[in-house]
């Protein structure tokens, strides 16, 4: 299992959901299409369920799957504004 943190498994299972399959994730990611494949898997196990309907074709949500994207999804928009309200308009940390 990926020792990965559960913030990237997160962003990958969103991004999976998003692009509508692993490739076009990985390549919005950066990573790569196995990178990704493990990501989820490991987020599936971890969670005990199936999170993606697999084919040749398609990558879609399971019904686990849109329960839990909706409330991702809105975990990560919380963190990227909690880190740019750290970081504050001028996006230069300052202080000690």
């Amino acid at each position: 299992m990926c020792r990965c943190n559960r913030f990237e498994e997160l962003k990958t299972f969103v991004a999976g959901a998003e692009n509508g399959g692993f490739a076009k994730a990985a390549v919005q990611l950066g990573s790569s299409p196995p990178a990704v494949t493990r990501l989820i898997a490991s987020l599936e196990a971890r969670l005990g369920v199936q999170l993606f309907n697999r084919t040749t074709r398609i990558v879609d949500l399971t019904e686990p799957g849109l329960r839990l994207i909706r409330r991702v999804r809105a975990l990560l928009l919380d963190l990227e504004d909690a880190e740019k309200e750290a970081i504050g308009e001028g996006g230069v940390i300052s202080g000690h």
